[in-house]
């Protein structure tokens, strides 16, 4: 499966893809019970072409994505000169790391993890800080075996409701 596995840059024209595939991830991870409203509309409103050609232009951000052949099936958000929600010496976050269900487990997530830190090693000497869903044992599991730490916990609003995120912080932070 990883034959023809490729971490790049991305780039405008991947815009329509990455939300695609950002809806797909987040959907199958986070909406496990079914669509709610809540979900509904904020997949809608945020995992939006609009929104990833936003971030693809944006100077503080830089996006990797995972190319198998001609197929996105991953990609990464970093964004620098950022602090999070529990003080730490890092300052750039990894907004996001997706991985398609078919291809978790082949090393994609390492790979894009590892473009990431570099990323954040060259531009600011610094490692990483993220949040990940309290419930979300699976990518916990995955951050703990890089070497990332939890440091606090914060929460994601969804609608009325409140969503435990724990707050980690990656190797040399």
């Amino acid at each position: 499966m990883r034959s023809k596995l490729l971490i790049r840059s991305g780039k405008y024209e991947d815009a329509h893809c990455l939300a695609a595939l950002a809806t797909q991830v987040w959907l199958h991870t986070y909406a496990t019970d079914g669509i709610t409203a809540e979900i509904a509309a904020y997949v809608i409103s945020e995992l939006t072409p609009g929104n990833y050609s936003s971030v693809l232009g944006d100077p503080s951000c830089h996006v990797f994505v995972a190319q198998n052949g001609n197929s996105l099936v991953g990609f990464s958000v970093i964004k620098f000169n950022t602090r999070g929600p529990v003080d730490s010496n890092s300052s750039v976050e990894l907004q996001t790391l997706y991985v398609q269900e078919n291809f978790i487990g082949h090393g994609v997530g390492t790979l894009l993890l590892r473009a990431a830190e570099a990323k954040a090693r060259q531009r600011s000497n610094g490692a990483l800080w993220l949040t990940v869903n309290a419930k979300n044992a699976r990518a916990i599991a995955f951050y703990a075996r890089h070497g990332y730490t939890m440091i606090g916990t914060t929460y994601f609003a969804l609608g009325e409701g409140r969503h435990e995120n724990h707050v980690l912080v990656g190797p040399n932070a």
